[in-house]
């Protein structure tokens, strides 16, 4: 009985898997090898019954009741889990963990974290204080990572989150937790370690190397190999004869590459195809192309797809199918891991762990991958170029295959130790210890090693896994830690080597483990982690793969020409070094164990002197690789790793120290053999030191003008480093003879020299190559690890040595050896005499810089450095922060103290204007700290700083600029350690040889004044280093005689003179007077220090000169007395002068009102005078010259303006009379000509409020989840970026011009260039459409498409004072008295007799004979020029006329006939061409817009819609937008818009009103409109204002048209209306236009009634939200009336029972009126705006004379009241119906009955909206939308967006630049901007800070509005520092660039200045 017990579980274990992988093994069979959903329905079903032991009872363990499973079933989600999770209050834990996605943001706080490993997703970081600090945040690529909030290993300090440190989230408590059945436990074990261990069998036989073309014998093969066991899974594994070839995604096709090659393999006749699949290949990682029973003809396709190295693999339907279950197992395991059993959610993740850790057996029927490793001695050296035979599977370098070398190798290891002597270095530790059992296999070990065998989706879902779950398993991590160090040799070459796509390896996985304290501390000291990532490097960069653990030959050489240089993805594994070397225990144990210096050395030996060049004498060097930039790359991560490995050492005793530096040092003397090789080109590393017959050391013999010479010394770099360190410790003692050091010091030595002779021009034929190489390693940035530590190392050498040796030792690598004996003009084999000079002053650059630059010597602070460092970038000029951090060490710019210390020595200026960015700029104080003669500074800017200090020490001083030597008064940096150097013989004789080399140059050849200078300047510190202490410098200076050398004897009558007497000679050489001032004050500093010696030299000097020196000397003294008192002279003149100026200027203070009221008096006289002789005219001549030939424009000939007609939809309707919107309209400010107080406006106002002001966090508290507030919930964050709806958008005609001009023939000529060059070149992405007739304008590059001519006769401007404004004859007509009038004048146009009476009046003249006069009135006379007479010499007043007529008798009144063609006006062609583009253009823009935008198909509606559109427009684009050039702002708003714009409109009246006259006339050259149009829209404009016609207007053909075929009045915009009649069907009333003003006025005021009292829901709800301003009764008495007038008319009060509706009480509510009369003054007062604009344009009123004094003195609609001459609303309701004769109420009835018959109670007239126009209002924090972004779904393809786009009319989310959304190649945005705006798009690209402006088909970037906290914008967020919005930048940038139509002009100018080939993904 109890064996039966035991036995029981056994075999039910037994039963669950046998019955599983029996499942497993047949699933591809049952669906024929066809994956399906249901397939993998069933799949999941199997695999949950398995789970419960395959009893459905016990389902009760996970849920309630038994689910169904369908293909998308999640059990996690079924549990209640859901997206967000890690936010959830009371589920999120104390960590977050959240796994960050391709394209999601993340944060570094500098300022928090341990090292910059640690990172905090969005939510986090906003949830935790990080205020003041130091952050960034990145985006990231897809290479995993997590957020770290709750690891307190990961953070300095405690960082509560808001999120996850909340009372609620106490995780699980011990009381939910139920036991786990055992049944239940031990079939969840079974399920998941069969799962496992299927996957596994099925992923060993897929291919490693895709990049391998499969062939017919190796597919067969493989179906062969991995059919799966019988003896495991129970059954024999079927054959399968059908196959499926499979394309992978990488990272070097783009997507239109995909597809293109698909459509070309498939012969396919479109690309949708090959589209749908490059989408799944991009989403998943890849696809199955086609399945086919035939091999060889998928073989064909897989070759055809191959020809662009796309990677294919072919493999049987079962095996395809079976990895398509594997994805959707591992699926499962994600799923159940975050699932819960019995309550607890860590058992499925410690039991999958618990599985994973176990050993796994291959259950394949093969034996072919039962592999036996090759031992370590018959192990291949193999080369990178093959990477098949590198990685091929048979070369299988497994974790068994290591162990089985070592344990063979091990007895080898201990018996034969000298054989490897010289590599024991790099045997792993574990293997000396023989610790081999950590090397047994897992599970966990293989799914890491077949990683790279997996796609793109399934990678990710595994490290969410890894990452998500087991990584915070107790004690997982630290065991996952050690399987990566084991297997990251490996790995690592996988991803260096075979990695399709890098950025999803598990390599980047491992990061996140290996910078644990504690488990980098067991990964060094049990696993020897270091020395496995050294050897991967060192293995990588030389090809040699070892397959023993000792696995690196030291023999081994790179080659800079190979495929290991040019892939960057070695950066990370350096990157990795560089994090272990950071981490203390780890520098630890590289500073205790010596195994990890020499392994460091080794590997830096290999780029010892690599890539050297040879000078190029005769011819320059043809062709120039580019492998430099490659090499360069290299050695910089070498360089940078230098310093790693150096700062290790810093903390070492000096003894141990000492050790290490001895072995670097015999490494560099004693370099390692290296195998002679044909492309072994390295320079001679061999050096030595000899000595002379005088004792004198010299180094071996090397010319760098002859010889190979390098850039590249790691080793010295690293020797650097360590012997700083030694020389810092205190009383540190002379270990290492000159001899030895002068040895190691000789390769920095020569790369000072090489660099020195490429400045002296002797490399120039090597080419450009190796002069950029030069600049970036001694200017860029790269200095800070190159050139700086080859300098830092020669001056260790010259203070640690002795300088007497050294120095002679320097000067001879720099070739001067000739110069130093005094041979100064000797024939050099290599330099010229310019040259020799070149190299002389270098040469004595280097010292000045050896012995100044002493931050290294004196162990300088971080701080102090930083502060030298910015002093010398800022000396210049003010930088902004992005600049600085360009220029500064990169290793000053990790410092935590950085922005602190650049903030203490810096004022800070930020932006101001839309184009600025914040600038730093050095404080006075800290000019102190600039060195002109830093070594890093060119020989100008050396010069340019020295002018900057003597400026500012003038100016501090009051002295001339000319007298000021700065050295007087600039601290000089000296170090004590430097002094000896200093003092010692051989600076001062290097001194002598330089002076004397000035001072005999040859006169002919010029001046050696920059090395005079020089000189001088390191005389000035030797005496500044030694001013506290002994004189020595000094008195040898003065006291040491050298001989005389050949030529000095000229001057010298001694054999042997001093330094002292020379300089005194050269002080007042006329030659050297540049040098006088600096020479006068070093023998100044003499004189003082000691003056003994001071004046017996000086007589000595005259006595030792020659005579005519002598004379000179003293004659110059004379002089210099001479022009001192000169300079005394001019000062007391300069101080007279200066005086007087001051008095002066006080004079002009005090009587400047005197001046300023006579000049007043003068204008006044002037102006009365010349005010009767002159007016301002209508258009003003142009002042301007034309753009192409730049003659003045003359009437002689015809010229324009250009002019760009648009589509626009800028007018926008009121979206509904609902509360949101009459609230915005209730608070519209009574001026909309100022300037807003605040901005944004309205709701845009109200939006930003609500994302500026939420509490983010207050989600954490209440009761509303993560996914219910903010960022993911779509209405939520949809109403938060609202726009505008685009169905209440108008579209029109816009017209703009940039205001340049142009003669006609010069626009006619510029066409036909345009279309030629435009067609010459048809593959670039031209700015602009010729079929749209588009062009550039060839001053500014605007767009434009037609040009407006200038055809008319001049006329006066008419004051706004001046206008009639009772017209007796407009008025007479439309309301006719009872009794007769008195006779009307006949020249006045309107009959007194009524229409009905159909009579035919003496006054009333022909209506188209009135157009004919008004046409030709307004004409220049120029253009009444006969047609054929071209020439200009002929013209003569009496010339025939373009417009001639026919009968000159008075006009007759024949309305109901037509004239003959001859009685009509003949009217030329060039006016008709004239205006025909302008139909044309205007045409091609209207038919892009539906059919219903033109009424009636009609050429002349349209340019009447584009005139008053424009108008409306130009309005509303200044409400609230000013830009007064001063405080005194214009009287009326439309002098607030430019000048340009000014004229513009004018002009376009002008044009408009030509036209319709041009088509009134039935001419064979007629412009396309039609007579019989316009006299229609004459007919509908009159019948619709007055009810009637003019009598010339009633033909049978406009009798015929019935009153309900003529749209009502207030169905129409009346200011529209009123335009488009005043330039058509009203163009006769030109006298009139007030009381056409009127009666619009009054229409309008009716119209907005209309809407308002139908309004009742929303006008009650603002009541009782808002306090409403209450008016006096008595004011409201006449608008009672009116508004109960309109109630009744609108057909109201026919419901007033109805409660929607206004019933007659609420008419008389006081708070109601007085409601209704506030919306009506924000209604009129748009209309008024809009009717002075058309004044102003239309009838040349001018309003200019008056200025708003005091802007809140009166308001808006009361001065346009005034300017206008019209009734304020309360006296015009009081006279139309208070007053006995109001006949205007009868008009107002008949517009209000026409629009009654039109109109139901459902549908009111649309009303245009009078307020600001926004765009959707941006958060002020950018960071704000990364947190709203989180989760939010494109709503088309409802996935997360990669590159979020927000388009910013509407507030729509949308994916920017992908595929998913695209149709036919057209992107989401630009199918969006259809259903949008409809004209141009502008959306704001989240992720990468930019504007996108789209003018479809052409689109182009721009800076968004956001700044960092340092003013600078950063398109693409490459810096990754925090944005914040600038409102005025929005505001001028982006929202006017929308109001005055500029995005197309934008977008033009922008492709102008580019040449490319188009398409959105160009953009």
């Amino acid at each position: 009985m109890v064996s039966s017990e035991t036995n029981r579980p056994l075999s039910r274990c037994a039963l669950i898997r046998r019955r599983l992988l029996l499942f497993l093994q047949s699933h591809a069979l049952m669906y024929s090898f066809m994956w399906s959903e249901s397939a993998k329905k069933s799949l999941l079903n199997e695999v949950f019954s398995a789970l419960l032991g395959y009893d459905h009872t016990l389902w009760q363990a996970f849920l309630s009741e038994k689910p169904v499973i369908g293909p998308s079933f999640k059990l996690r989600y079924a549990q209640g889990h859901r997206e967000g999770d890690e936010y959830r209050p009371g589920i999120c834990g104390l960590s977050c963990g959240r796994i960050f996605k391709k394209g999601e943001v993340f944060y570094r706080c500098k300022t928090c974290s341990i090292d910059s490993n640690s990172a905090l997703c969005v939510k986090c970081f906003r949830a935790t204080n990080h205020h003041g600090h130091e952050t960034s945040f990145t985006i990231s690529a897809g290479s995993g990572g997590c957020c770290d909030c709750g690891n307190p290993s990961a953070w300095i300090r405690d960082m509560p989150c808001k999120i996850h440190n909340s009372s609620q989230n106490v995780g699980e408590t011990q009381s939910d937790i139920q036991t786990i059945d055992e049944k239940l436990a031990l079939s969840i074990k079974t399920t998941i370690e069969c799962v496992l261990d299927f996957i596994l069998d099925v992923f060993h036989c897929s291919p490693e190397n895709l990049k391998k073309m499969p062939t017919y014998e190796s597919i067969i093969e493989d179906e062969h190999s991995s059919r799966l066991s019988e003896d495991k899974y129970g059954d024999i594994d079927d054959s399968c004869n059908l196959y499926s070839l499979m394309l992978w995604n990488d990272e070097k096709h783009s997507f239109k590459q995909f597809y293109e090659q698909i459509t070309i393999a498939f012969d396919a006749p479109s690309d949708s195809f090959g589209q749908r699949l490059s989408n799944i290949i991009n989403d998943t990682g890849r696809a199955c192309v086609v399945t086919d029973s035939n091999i060889k003809e998928l073989l064909r396709i897989g070759h055809k797809l191959a020809q662009i190295n796309l990677t294919v693999t072919i493999r049987s339907m079962r095996d395809t199918f079976r990895e398509e279950c594997c994805g959707v197992l591992v699926e499962w395991l994600a799923d159940i891991a975050g699932s819960k059993v019995c309550g607890d959610g860590r058992y499925f993740r410690t039991v999958i762990c618990q599985e994973l850790l176990r050993p796994w057996v291959c259950g394949l029927q093969s034996s072919i991958h039962s592999l036996k490793s090759p031992s370590y001695a018959e192990s291949k050296i193999v080369a990178i170029d093959n990477p098949d035979a590198f990685l091929s599977e048979t070369h299988d370098r497994s974790v068994q295959m290591l162990l089985q070398s070592a344990l063979e190798n091990s007895d080898e290891n201990e018996l034969d130790a000298d054989a490897f002597h010289f590599t024991s270095h790099w045997t792993p530790s574990y293997v000396k210890k023989g610790k081999h059992e950590v090397l047994s296999q897992t599970r966990f070990d293989y799914f890491f090693l077949y990683d790279l065998k997996l796609w793109k989706s399934l990678r990710y879902k595994l490290q969410e896994l890894y990452l998500g779950y087991f990584i915070n398993v107790p004690g997982f991590k630290e065991i996952m830690g050690a399987r990566i160090a084991i297997l990251y040799r490996r790995l690592a070459e996988l991803f260096l080597l075979l990695d399709r796509e890098p950025e999803h390896s598990v390599i980047f996985f491992s990061m996140q483990i290996f910078t644990v304290f504690g488990i980098a501390k067991v990964l060094i000291s049990d696993f020897d982690f270091l020395t496995t990532v050294n050897a991967t490097l060192y293995t990588f960069f030389t090809y040699k793969v070892l397959s023993a653990p000792n696995f690196v030959d030291d023999q081994a050489i790179i080659r800079v020409d190979s495929a290991a240089f040019h892939s960057r993805r070695y950066i990370h594994i350096f990157h990795h070094i560089q994090f272990m070397l950071g981490i203390d225990c780890v520098a630890e144990a590289v500073r205790e164990d010596h195994r990890f210096l020499r392994q460091y050395v080794d590997f830096f030996s290999l780029f010892q002197g690599m890539s050297p060049y040879t000078r190029a004498i005769s011819q320059h060097v043809e062709w120039e690789s580019d492998s430099w930039m490659y090499v360069l790359n290299v050695s910089l991560q070498v360089a940078k790793l230098c310093r790693h490995v150096g700062n290790v050492f810093s903390c070492l005793d000096p003894d141990k120290l000492k050790v290490a530096i001895d072995y670097l040092n015999q490494t560099i003397i004693q370099p390692r053999n290296r195998p002679a090789d044909s492309w072994s080109n390295t320079e001679s590393s061999t050096t030595g030191t000899w000595k002379d017959t005088n004792g004198m050391i010299h180094l071996v013999e090397y010319d760098i003008g002859a010889q190979p010479i390098s850039f590249h010394h790691p080793l010295h770099w690293l020797l650097t480093y360590l012997l700083a360190f030694h020389m810092r410790k205190v009383g540190y003692e002379k270990a290492w003879c000159e001899s030895d050091l002068l040895r190691v010091v000789d390769h920095p030595l020569r790369v000072c020299a090489w660099l020195a002779q490429m400045r002296s021009k002797l490399w120039i034929r090597n080419g450009t190559t190796l002069r950029d190489q030069a600049h970036h390693y001694r200017n860029l940035s790269f200095h800070e690890y190159t050139f700086d530590l080859d300098l830092t190392l020669l001056q260790l050498v010259l203070v640690y040595g002795n300088p007497n040796v050294v120095l002679p030792i320097y000067s001879e690598r720099y070739q001067l050896s000739d110069q130093f004996i005094g041979n100064y003009f000797a024939r050099h084999k290599h330099y010229d005499v310019p040259q020799l000079s070149s190299m002389f002053e270098e040469f004595m650059l280097l010292l000045i810089s050896l012995v100044s630059h002493t931050a290294i010597l004196d162990d300088w602070s971080m701080r102090d450095s930083i502060k030298y460092e910015i002093a010398h970038l800022l000396c210049f000029q003010s930088l902004s922060y992005s600049e600085i951090s360009k220029r500064v060490c990169e290793h000053f710019l990790d410092e935590r103290d950085f922005e602190k210390t650049l903030h203490e020595i810096t004022h800070f200026r930020p932006a101001e204007g839309i184009n600025d960015t914040g600038t730093f700029a050095l404080k006075d104080e800290y000019f102190n700290l600039i060195d002109p003669f830093s070594v890093h500074y060119s020989r100008n800017q050396r010069e340019e700083a020295e002018i900057i200090l003597r400026k500012k020490y003038a100016k501090r001083h009051d002295k001339q600029l000319d007298d000021v030597v700065y050295e007087a008064y600039h601290p000089i940096i000296t170090s004590t350690k430097t002094l000896h150097v200093l003092q010692s013989d051989a600076f001062l004789a290097t001194l002598w040889h330089s002076v004397n080399y000035c001072y005999l140059y040859p006169s002919d050849r010029g001046k050696c004044e920059g090395l005079l200078l020089a000189t001088l300047h390191a005389c000035l510190i030797a005496l500044n280093a030694e001013k506290n202490g002994e004189p020595r410098f000094a008195l040898k200076f003065c006291e040491t005689k050298f001989p005389v050398v050949r030529g000095l004897d000229q001057s010298c009558n001694s054999s042997d003179v001093s330094l002292f007497t020379v300089l005194y000679q050269i002080k007042d050489h006329t030659e050297f007077a540049f040098a006088r001032k600096k020479l006068n004050y070093l023998f100044s500093i003499l004189k003082e220090r000691i003056p003994s010696c001071y004046e017996k030299l000086y007589r000595e000097t005259l006595t030792v000169s020659s005579s005519k020196v002598a004379q000179s000397l003293s004659e110059a003294e004379e002089a210099e007395q001479r022009q001192g008192k000169i300079r005394l002279a001019k000062e007391r003149q300069r101080r007279i002068m200066e005086q007087f100026r001051l008095q002066q200027n006080k004079f002009l203070e005090n009587n400047t009102d005197f001046e300023l009221s006579d000049a007043e008096m003068d204008d006044a006289d002037t102006s009365s005078i010349t005010s009767s002789l002159s007016t301002r005219l209508f258009l003003e001549p142009p002042v301007e010259s034309c753009l192409l030939c730049q003659e003045e424009l003359r009437d002689k000939r015809p010229y324009g303006t250009l002019a760009f007609i648009q589509r626009s939809s800028i007018l926008r309707y009121l979206p509904s009379a609902d509360l949101a919107n009459l609230q915005e309209i209730y608070d519209l400010p009574v001026n909309l000509d100022q300037t807003l107080s605040s901005r944004p406006f309205g709701m845009a106002a109200h939006n930003k409020h609500n994302l500026d002001a939420v509490d983010n966090y207050q989600s954490y508290t209440s009761d509303k989840s993560y996914s219910e507030f903010e960022g993911v919930d779509d209405l939520e964050s949809k109403d938060i970026l609202k726009g505008f709806p685009s169905d209440s958008l108008d579209r029109g005609l816009y017209a703009n011009s940039c205001g340049h001009l142009m003669h006609i023939d010069c626009f006619k000529n510029l066409m036909t260039t345009v279309t030629s060059t435009t067609r010459s070149n048809p593959y670039r992405n031209h700015p602009h459409n010729l079929s749209m007739k588009e062009f550039l304008c060839p001053l500014c590059k605007g767009l434009c498409n037609t040009i407006l001519p200038f055809l008319w006769r001049p006329k006066e401007e008419l004051n706004s004072s001046e206008v009639k404004t009772n017209d007796c004859a407009l008025t007479s007509w439309l309301f006719p008295a009872p009794v007769p009038n008195e006779l009307m004048s006949t020249n006045q146009l309107y009959s007194s007799a009524d229409t009905s009476a159909q009579s035919i009046g003496p006054y009333n003249p022909n209506f188209l004979d009135v157009l004919q006069n008004t046409f030709k009135d307004s004409l220049k006379d120029v253009y009444t020029l006969n047609a054929g007479n071209k020439s200009t010499e002929d013209l003569t007043s009496n010339s025939d006329s373009y417009l001639s007529i026919a009968d000159s008798s008075s006009f007759k009144s024949i309305p109901s006939e037509r004239k003959s063609l001859e009685d009509r006006l003949v009217v030329s062609e060039d006016i008709f061409e004239l205006y025909r583009r302008l139909n044309e253009v205007v045409d091609l823009n209207s038919s892009l817009y539906s059919s219903e935008y033109l009424p009636l198909n009609g050429k002349i509606t349209n340019v009447l819609k584009l005139f008053s559109y424009t108008l409306a427009q130009v309005e509303l684009s200044a409400r609230g937008n000013v830009k007064a050039a001063n405080n005194a702002l214009p009287d009326v708003w439309l002098y607030n818009i430019s000048k340009k714009q000014q004229v513009f409109l004018r002009v376009l009246s002008e044009t408009v009103k030509t036209y319709t006259l041009l088509c009134a006339h039935d001419s064979e050259k007629s412009i396309d409109g039609s007579m019989q149009e316009y006299e229609l829209i004459n007919y509908c404009q009159q019948k619709r204002l007055f009810g009637k016609v003019f009598h010339s207007l009633e033909f049978p053909l406009t009798n015929a048209i019935s009153d309900d075929r003529i749209e009502p009045l207030l169905e129409k915009d009346p200011f529209r209306e009123f335009a488009e009649a005043s330039v058509s069907g009203l163009v006769m009333c030109e006298e009139s236009f007030h009381v056409l003003t009127q009666l619009y006025y009054l229409s309008d005021i009716v119209k907005n009634l209309w809407v308002l009292l139908r309004s009742k829901a929303a006008l009650v709800q603002l009541m009782h939200d808002q306090s409403i301003e209450m008016l006096d009764s008595s004011r409201l008495e006449g608008f009672q009336s009116l508004v109960f007038r309109i109630w009744q008319l609108s057909g109201l009060a026919n419901h007033s029972n109805n409660p929607e509706y206004f019933n007659i009480h609420d008419l008389y509510d006081c708070r109601t009126l007085s409601l209704l009369y506030h919306f009506m003054e924000r209604f009129e007062l748009v209309f008024l705006r809009k009717s002075a604009l058309l004044w102003y344009c239309r009838y040349g009123v001018s309003f200019e004379g008056q200025t708003i004094k005091d802007g809140a003195a009166t308001c808006e609609l009361k001065r346009l009241e005034s300017r206008l001459q019209l009734d304020n609303l309360e006296t015009l309701a009081s006279k139309l119906l208070n007053t006995n004769d109001s006949r205007e109420w009868s008009i107002v009835e008949y517009w209000c009955r026409s629009l009654a018959l039109n109109d139901s109670l459902c549908e009111s007239p649309r009303l245009y909206s009078p307020c600001i126009p926004e765009l959707v209002s941006l958060p002020f924090e950018h960071d704000k939308l990364f947190e709203l972004l989180l989760g939010k779904k494109c709503s088309k393809c409802l996935s997360e967006p990669l590159e979020p786009a927000i388009c910013l009319f509407c507030g729509q989310f949308l994916c920017f630049q992908s595929h998913c959304c695209a149709f036919n190649g057209i992107g989401e945005c630009n199918l969006h901007i259809q259903q949008c705006a409809g004209d141009v798009g502008i959306f704001f690209i989240a992720k990468r800070c930019a504007i996108l402006y789209l003018n479809p088909p052409l689109g182009s970037f721009a800076v968004a509005p956001f700044l960092d906290t340092y003013g600078e914008p950063d398109l693409g967020l490459r810096r990754g520092r925090s944005q914040y919005l600038s409102q005025k930048r929005y505001d001028e940038s982006v929202r006017n660039t929308w109001l005055n139509g500029f995005v197309p002009s934008f977008i033009a100018r922008k492709l102008d200045g580019v040449n490319d080939t188009g398409g959105w993904e160009t953009l």
